[in-house]
């Protein structure tokens, strides 16, 4: 019985590993320097949202949105302004670039890319977080939107 358990063992196939999630950068764990930030991290989770692409700055004071905000929005956003993710729900995600330290240095942007895609519906993965009452996306950075 033992030899056609040992057998058995032989002849089944290797375990697959698991397919990789989204995760932080090894810039974000870098980033997080105290015990209090890595709980924060800790804290997040990989999520795929779907939503309407908004300038949070005219979204969040005015309620502007849609194709009649589309220019407005797309101008805010790529002069500056932070872009967000709003879902069917009323969820608003505020849209940040990961790995942390290309963004703190200006070397990862989202401007471009999500200012040519105001009030466009798109389904975006990363790290959700919600800290301070704030939801935050924090998506890699796409191809050629540095």
């Amino acid at each position: 019985m033992l030899f056609l358990a040992c057998l058995f063992l032989l002849q089944s196939p290797e375990p697959q590993a698991p397919a990789p999630t989204p995760g932080w950068s090894a810039t974000t764990f870098e980033a997080a320097s105290t015990d209090a930030n890595k709980k924060v991290l800790a804290e997040a989770r990989p999520l795929t949202v779907t939503g309407e692409v908004v300038d949070v700055s005219c979204y969040t004071q005015l309620g502007k949105r849609g194709e009649g905000h589309k220019a407005c929005g797309a101008m805010c956003v790529a002069t500056g302004s932070p872009a967000g993710l709003l879902t069917a729900d009323g969820t608003l995600y505020v849209l940040m670039p990961e790995p942390h330290h290309p963004r703190r240095d200006g070397k990862a942007s989202l401007a471009k890319y999500l200012s040519e895609r105001m009030a466009q519906t798109l389904t975006l993965s990363g790290m959700a977080s919600t800290h301070g009452g704030i939801h935050t996306l924090f998506i890699p950075v796409p191809a050629g939107a540095k």
